[in-house]
């Protein structure tokens, strides 16, 4: 994958890249999606990655649906602000997270999706806009972000149950249910405490709703706090068939076996086909061996080199090598790990792709590193 500024074309997916930016652009016969990367090194950088990133998709004539802040859950006022006086408004909905220790890290990325080429329609709880949905002649989609518990002073449990209350709400308003869920994001605040007790909650829900027999989405469950205060903070990715051109099933990781084994309920990947292309989602993926455990206890280099194996062979697996990436993101437990991992992809030659880092709390005490990615490519013909 070339290193340019400008249109790299590969399959059907074009890359934009300038300066901090990076746009991945897959085609679909109706419309474009458009995953827009966005490396920060602190809050200095925001003024010229949006103005990059608004005038891209203005040309594009593209629509924002959903955007992510990562490294500052504080910057995320000073992020709405600074998009308004660039772009006018923000009609989208923001999340925000950041490391749950409470200690300070720098604004260090942001990620948007947009799409052109079709009419959007705003999902809304009262007069708040979490997700949008849109379609083609073969299936639906949507995009839920930011849902999150309205009071705060409830329980945990009561806080998780109320964001699946949400969803499925605005699942309904898109002519969806959760069965219809490809891919979750699960940002909890203090990880650590309560894990256990969200995947009860999340299984809880899982069975109730028929996800077991239908399909279990990809997932991704890491420690960030959120600027609002809530317990968990989520998004949600939405598809739908119309017919047999687009199919939507589960891959397993041929190094790993299935998290519902040890009661973590989430498919490794989940792929998309439709007539033009494969699209690839893979969870959030950690340095966790075939039966379930963890490994390389304090040893960073080591977690790196067996989490990219699996997430490498899990793409060799559908035929996809890391170029195929349209977006990641990296979850480093401390500072000094970021710096690890490009040692590792330079030593391995894994080619530069869209990505940004976050610092936080893997599922795990132990675990150091997670990884999550998106892969598209062509339909073999």
């Amino acid at each position: 994958m070339a290193e340019t500024a400008g249109i790299t074309t590969e399959c059907i997916c074009e890359k934009y890249r300038h300066g901090r930016v990076t746009v991945s652009v897959v085609k679909h016969s109706e419309f474009k999606e458009y995953y827009i990367n966005i490396a920060l090194s602190g809050a200095a950088d925001l003024p010229s990655a949006l103005v990059e990133t608004f005038g891209y998709l203005r040309k594009s004539k593209a629509k924002i649906i959903s955007q992510m802040v990562f490294g500052d859950c504080a910057s995320k006022e000073k992020v709405i602000k600074k998009t308004v006086e660039l772009n006018g408004s923000v009609d989208w909905p923001v999340m925000a997270m950041d490391h749950d220790s409470g200690e300070h890290y720098q604004l260090s990325g942001m990620q948007f999706v947009a799409v052109s080429g079709v009419p959007v329609k705003e999902l809304k709880i009262k007069e708040t806009v979490l997700g949008f949905t849109f379609e083609d002649k073969n299936a639906k989609y949507a995009y839920l972000t930011d849902v999150r518990p309205s009071v705060i002073s409830k329980s945990k449990e009561e806080q998780t149950k109320e964001v699946y209350e949400k969803a499925l709400l605005l699942l309904k308003q898109a002519g969806m249910d959760f069965s219809n869920v490809v891919r979750a994001w699960f940002y909890l605040d203090r990880l650590l405490s309560w894990y256990k007790e969200f995947n009860n909650i999340r299984t809880g829900f899982y069975n109730k709703n028929d996800v077991f027999t239908k399909l279990v989405p990809a997932s991704t469950g890491i420690g960030a706090r959120n600027p609002e205060g809530a317990k968990l903070v989520t998004g949600f990715y939405a598809v739908k068939p119309k017919n047999q051109s687009v199919s939507v099933f589960k891959v397993d990781s041929p190094l790993q076996s299935e998290a519902i084994n040890y009661e973590s309920a989430f498919s490794r990947a989940v792929e998309i086909t439709t007539a033009e292309s494969r699209k690839l989602l893979i969870s959030g993926t950690a340095s966790i061996t075939k039966d379930g455990a963890s490994t390389h206890m304090g040893e960073l280099e080591k977690q790196l080199e067996l989490t990219m194996e699996i997430v490498e062979e899990i793409l060799k697996a559908r035929s996809m090598v890391w170029e195929n990436v349209t977006r990641a993101i990296l979850y480093f437990r401390n500072r000094d790990a970021a710096s690890a991992f490009r040692r590792y992809c330079e030593k391995n030659a894994i080619p530069v792709f869209p990505a940004v880092t976050v610092y936080s709390t893997v599922c795990r005490e132990e675990l150091l590193f997670e990884i999550e990615v998106d892969a598209i490519a062509e339909v073999s013909r």
